[in-house]
């Protein structure tokens, strides 16, 4: 009875959607080891199904597809290039493929590859790879880019360098004063020493 009930409301659904377009069977869970096909779902004894019929069957008769995304990296430099893959494991049957960027879709982006070339930190941001099929709509995860603003890094380095010709300018000022000093005491010393070879030693009177 709950069979025949079944295959009266699939039979309904499709004459409502008479001149819709099929659904593969591939995208229903046909195959499943010790079960008849009527037990998950009466339409996979069809080799095309409505789509109006599949858009109403029960998520225990659709094969649950999984959408994800792999990338060549994940936290990279400014300037750096990173592909995003979208993986999917839908029937290759009619798939269009989509970007989305903070939830808002990319234009032009119809590829199972997103390629950022010499990306910003304008670029750090949530990226959705989707999928519309015929078995229906499907999306990943959001995939996480972020990009090191090399800019702080170069603020960083220049102000470390700056710091240390600073000290170098110091330390080599401080040892010229130091010759300088040195060279001063010599000459004062060669003066005095000078002098005392000029200035003869007085006479002392002999005593009678």
């Amino acid at each position: 009875m709950k069979e025949m009930f079944q295959y009266l409301l699939f039979g309904q659904l499709f004459i409502a959607g008479v001149g819709s377009a099929c659904v593969s069977d591939k995208c229903l869970r046909c195959n499943i080891t010790g079960a008849t096909p009527a037990d998950f779902c009466p339409s996979c004894q069809d080799t095309c199904i409505n789509d109006t019929v599949y858009a109403n069957m029960s998520a225990d008769c659709k094969k649950a597809f999984q959408v994800s995304i792999n990338s060549s990296g994940s936290s990279v430099n400014e300037g750096d290039d990173i592909t995003l893959t979208c993986v999917h494991d839908l029937p290759s049957l009619a798939l269009t493929f989509g970007w989305k960027k903070k939830q808002e879709i990319q234009e032009n982006e119809n590829k199972s590859e997103l390629f950022l070339k010499g990306v910003r930190p304008s670029m750090s941001s949530q990226y959705i790879c989707f999928l519309n099929s015929s078995c229906g709509y499907y999306e990943s995860l959001p995939h996480g880019v972020t990009v090191k603003n090399n800019s702080v890094i170069l603020l960083v380095i220049c102000g470390i360098s700056s710091l240390a010709l600073v000290l170098l300018m110091g330390l080599a000022l401080k040892f010229k004063m130091k010759r300088d000093n040195a060279k001063q005491r010599e000459r004062v010393e060669h003066r005095i020493q000078a002098g005392k070879i000029r200035d003869p030693a007085p006479i002392v009177p002999r005593a009678s």
